[in-house]
């Protein structure tokens, strides 16, 4: 387990880079496009190409992937799995071809009845971003095939790339054309082309070195068996991955009827949120599929069963106290991060509305990435992708009802209530398969460390306070000085507390740190 562990930090710190640059791109982009019109047109037509990235790319494809590939080498050799791969990725580049053609000709005729500004500017860029939807599939069925073979930190490090190349374009290009909108989207949306080309061409040669470089041959493309087994294995993870992705596109569209500031404010929320379920929740997700896959290839369920709550222990460990923090201070970090620019007031106020229900789902949205892969692990992607599709309908009837009311808050909330259901009735499900399990205690485990966080969380708003009544602390700009003194003295609070009440987990990292450190040393 310490391995595993020991990958998922790896995996973390590569994430984390990554993520940090996405702060500061997103930084730029609040200061630069503001809250407005504009962010809400980008923001609305980046969910494009994305919502078949997360469905092809990093979702149900890449997650069955992982098991059929492990079972093919396991049992016919890595030659096979590689002309299994071939067929795979021919027809999915006819299949993507085909999807970017579809909605952007869509988008083109939509543009014709947009009644405001923020649609139009979003139908008129959908066209030029949506071919990157091929580029960032193939990253995510790369990086799948890659994590068959335990290579997850070198892949995880092409994820700079993106960033780095918006960053660019952001900072050097985009202030001279603010105020032509259409430009300065379009001038975005070329500059993630460029990127996902760049992506694309690298982990190529990360395969060729692995032998599992896809070749286009006669019997590649005709090799309907393969077909066959991948569509058997995917089509119920798609039908879930589809529900889940047109929630987040219905979430999306809905809000857009709210208000100019209503779609931007949620992606700022989002992306401050995201960020512990971006570095814990998809790393444990991502390095415990494989280990589980390889567990069920060989029968062994007792070991699956263990190796899932011992994931969902250590990344309750880790994403609870971050749940307390980021309700506690959701305000204070959207200040901290966005404001400036064309990033005021208003668009504080509006983003705090979405970011304070989103941060209670934290533990929730990461938890989905371990409960999913003890079914996926089994190649059991039905199950899933049912109660995924009845959440997801929930939550589009909850966020219309709560958009009224609480306008942008009630979507997120809606959100936060289906992604607790979702989990509650896989761990149910799961119960019944596996019969005897340790939930009880683990949900006895995450309530301990949930009054450890609130107990680390009143030091922390207390230190807080006091320190924003006193004038001469008030030297560095935007809280930073303050917001910082509280975070330490949370984690300091948390850290003695867990030590007192004896808590594994952080005796597991402990551990694994000053080993490292040995090791280093000699």
């Amino acid at each position: 387990m310490s391995g595993t562990f020991l990958t998922s930090i790896l995996l973390s710190f590569a994430t984390f880079l990554s993520r940090i640059l996405g702060l500061v791109r997103d930084v730029l982009l609040a200061r630069i496009l503001g809250g407005g019109v504009l962010m809400s047109a980008w923001s609305l037509a980046w969910q494009a190409p994305n919502l078949f990235r997360r469905i092809l790319g990093e979702g149900a494809l890449g997650n069955a992937l992982v098991p059929i590939l492990t079972d093919t080498v396991e049992k016919k050799g890595a030659d096979v799995a590689r002309s299994k791969f071939s067929t795979i990725t021919i027809w999915l580049f006819f299949l993507l071809a085909l999807i970017t053609a579809v909605v952007s000709s869509t988008a083109l005729v939509a543009e014709h009845f947009a009644e405001t500004e923020r649609w139009k500017l979003a139908w008129l860029t959908i066209p030029v971003i949506m071919p990157y939807c091929i580029l960032i599939c193939f990253v995510g069925i790369f990086t799948s095939v890659l994590n068959t073979f335990h290579l997850f930190f070198l892949p995880a490090i092409m994820n700079l790339l993106p960033n780095i190349f918006f960053i660019g374009t952001a900072y050097f290009f985009l202030p001279g054309l603010i105020d032509t909108p259409v430009r300065a989207l379009h001038t975005i949306s070329v500059a993630m082309l460029i990127s996902g080309v760049l992506e694309v061409l690298i982990l190529s040669v990360i395969l060729k070195w692995k032998n599992m470089l896809p070749s286009v041959t006669r019997k590649a493309f005709f090799d309907f068996s393969a077909i066959r087994e991948v569509w058997e294995k995917v089509l119920p993870g798609l039908i879930g991955a589809s529900a889940l992705q047109v929630g987040v596109l219905a979430d999306g569209w809905i809000a857009m009827s709210v208000n100019d500031y209503a779609k931007a404010a949620m992606y700022y929320s989002d992306r401050l949120v995201y960020l512990p379920i971006g570095l814990f929740g998809v790393a444990f997700g991502t390095v415990s599929l494989p280990l589980l896959s390889k567990f069920a290839a060989s029968g062994k369920m007792k070991s699956v069963l263990i190796s899932t709550f011992t994931s969902i222990r250590q990344q309750m460990f880790i994403t609870i106290p971050m749940m307390v923090f980021m309700i506690l201070f959701a305000r204070e970090l959207l200040a901290l991060l966005f404001s400036g620019g064309k990033f005021g007031e208003m668009e504080l106020n509006q983003a705090y509305k979405a970011m304070f229900w989103y941060a209670w789902g934290i533990p929730f949205f990461c938890l989905t990435k371990l409960t999913v892969n003890a079914f996926y692990c089994r190649k059991n992607m039905k199950t899933p992708a049912m109660i995924s599709i009845f959440c997801i309908i929930l939550n589009i009837i909850l966020s219309l009802i709560l958009k009224g009311p609480m306008a942008q808050g009630g979507i997120a909330l809606a959100t936060v209530i289906t992604s607790i259901l979702n989990n509650a009735v896989l761990l149910w499900i799961l119960r019944k398969d596996f019969g005897r399990m340790p939930l009880n205690g683990t949900c006895k485990f995450s309530g301990i460390i949930l009054f450890l966080s609130g107990m680390a969380g009143v030091a922390a708003w207390y230190t807080f306070d006091w320190l924003q009544q006193h004038p001469e602390y008030h030297f560095l700009p935007c809280g930073i000085f303050q917001l910082g003194c509280a975070g330490v003295v949370f984690s300091t609070v948390f850290i003695v507390l867990a030590a007192l009440f004896r808590i594994h987990e952080l005796k597991n990292a402990v551990k694994l740190i000053t080993s490292k450190l040995r090791r280093r040393r000699q």
